[in-house]
């Protein structure tokens, strides 16, 4: 990765500040009670964070897809639960970023900007997961406005998020070809939350279900054409897989970072256990894994905002990498601190738990594999140009 921006640099230190003071406290409580601090939403707000790539022209952050991941990690390295929650949002914003309806641009980016208003995304159904093809939500239209039918399931920041972006099929026998996305008030008539989902780990970022009874959304509100959401999602996931990456990444660096601590500060037989030789090379694997995350991770951000083409397998190993080494390093991390790593008094159990959820969410990792061979198939390999 190339050495950071000033701006860059400047934004990780305020971001660092902040999580230290204003989460870290409660990052504990939240994980154990499931619970969402409501006033961090003011504060993530008043910080710009629910506007990081929204364009500077609309009063947002503007950042590229490197700098949101820098974000995104920094985050992460003191609560993945917050992680998410601002990841989930720029999910939310992705479409409308990537569609060219100037007009939905401008009203929901300013508001998202001056309001601190947070968006959702919903495409996951219970019967439709890794097969997003298979969603069966309906939007049926009616002059110059649609009627939303459906139950989206284990949704992020349901119930926190002001705005939804939502799935639907406008054509259902034409299945993925039929598939329409549009911009949902959560306070519309008919859009109601399930209960909260009781989570192993991203406890503090809630997870329901959205269900849309008779739910009305103007045309207006429609994001890109009719039937062409599909192709708008796969390049939506281009850009949010390397978020998750990102996510990881903190999380395998914070548990490395407090494993090295306790392994300096624990004896055992007369000296720190630091000074035994198989600690070391454990310690040594989980040094060189983290390093090579974030080659992988931030090669994979830099091709996509350099606009490099035929990004689709750079982002799904940057996902797929980051979240298995994240998922190794914090169990060893567990093993560095023997007993005590079992304990919740110490943050790398809940370390553990956080990543295994990121092996799953945003495809699962095996999807991931299914992603790349494919790309291998459609293109060849090397991918680079």
């Amino acid at each position: 990765m190339r050495e950071l921006s000033n701006d860059q640099k400047m934004m990780l230190a305020t971001v660092r500040k902040f999580m230290r003071k204003e989460v870290a406290p409660y990052s504990q409580e939240m994980d154990e009670t499931q619970s969402f601090r409501k006033e961090l939403k003011q504060k993530f707000g008043d910080l710009g964070l629910f506007s990081a790539i929204v364009p500077t022209e609309f009063g947002g952050l503007g950042y590229n897809l490197t700098s949101f991941c820098l974000l995104i990690e920094e985050i992460s390295k003191v609560d993945a639960s917050m992680g998410v929650v601002i990841q989930d949002n720029g999910t939310g914003l992705r479409p409308i970023l990537l569609c060219d309806d100037a007009r939905l641009k401008k009203e929901v980016f300013s508001m998202v900007a001056t309001k601190g208003s947070s968006i959702g995304f919903a495409i996951t159904e219970p019967h439709a997961g890794s097969d997003t093809a298979s969603i069966s939500t309906r939007a049926v239209r009616e002059s110059n406005r649609y009627t939303l039918n459906g139950r989206k399931t284990f949704i992020t920041n349901a119930g926190i998020s002001d705005y939804y972006i939502v799935f639907a099929l406008t054509d259902p026998p034409a299945r993925h070809r039929g598939m329409s996305a549009f911009f949902v008030d959560a306070c519309s008539p008919g859009l109601g939350i399930g209960k909260k989902e009781n989570k192993l780990g991203l406890r503090a970022s809630p997870t329901a279900d959205v269900i849309l009874e008779d739910v009305v959304v103007p045309e207006k509100y429609r994001i890109g054409g009719e039937n062409s959401a599909f192709l708008l999602l796969m390049k939506t996931l281009d850009a949010t897989r390397p978020t998750i990456g990102s996510q990881a990444l903190g999380i395998a660096e914070s548990a490395l970072e407090y494993a090295i601590k306790y392994a300096g500060e624990r004896h055992q037989f007369g000296r720190p256990i630091m000074e035994f030789q198989g600690l070391q090379f454990l310690i040594a694997d989980m040094i060189t894994e983290v390093e090579a995350s974030r080659a992988i991770l931030y090669r994979a951000t830099e091709l996509y905002d350099e606009g490099f083409e035929n990004v689709t397998p750079y982002s799904a190993m940057s996902k797929l990498f980051c979240t298995d080494v994240a998922m190794r390093v914090t169990t060893d991390a567990v093993q560095v601190l023997g007993g005590y790593g079992c304990m919740k008094d110490h943050p790398v159990e809940r370390m553990m738990r956080d990543a295994k959820v990121t092996q799953i969410y945003e495809g699962t990792n095996q999807i991931q594999r299914l992603v790349i061979t494919r790309s291998v198939k459609r293109s060849g390999y090397p991918f680079q140009p």
